[in-house]
């Protein structure tokens, strides 16, 4: 499958803290996102970071999570294979925390995988920017997705002031 090759972004206010799906739809809309026909693969990237409850404002609220993936499936297939990933942390655990954060939970009922990318195999990737190549390890997951969707938590950070969402990166 031919990879997208930009980033697109796409921030939105949720007016109805109930009604997460439309905040979604918006999202996707604001970007005039179309999914291409073959996608199979989805890499989901919510902000785990720590074992803080998303009513804290520092991780992402799995119920959020949730509908994206109800959507995806609504939207391009009920067929897709949707994993959640995250990196332990010096401080956390993935194995933890998805239970603490509800995630856990979350993707037995949605029949989603959450993978630990600490612990998944890595391949050497080449990328060229500009006139400037890079080459970085990658991991599997990632790699081998055909979308990959950041669900950062937006914050103010002092120092950085804000990161637009590329720490959760």
């Amino acid at each position: 499958m031919e990879k997208q090759k930009m980033s697109l972004v796409s921030l939105v206010k949720a007016e109805d803290c109930s009604d997460f799906k439309k905040t979604i739809e918006r999202a996707f809309d604001a970007i005039r996102f179309h999914f291409p026909a073959n996608l199979k693969k989805i890499v989901v990237k919510p902000n785990m970071c720590c074992y803080s409850d998303y009513s804290t404002g520092i991780t992402t609220d799995p119920k959020i999570v949730a509908e994206l993936i109800a959507f995806l499936r609504d939207n391009v297939s009920s067929d897709l294979q949707i994993s959640i990933v995250e990196s332990d942390a010096s401080a956390m655990k993935l194995k933890y925390a998805s239970k603490i954060l509800g995630y856990e939970k979350m993707s037995k009922e949605k029949k989603i995988t959450i993978v630990n990318l600490t612990e998944d195999r890595n391949e050497e990737t080449k990328v060229k920017v500009a006139n400037h190549s890079y080459t970085f390890l990658l991991p599997n997951t990632i790699k081998q997705a055909d979308l990959f969707i950041n669900v950062p938590k937006i914050r103010y950070m002092p120092g950085t002031t804000i990161s637009c969402a590329l720490k959760n990166i």
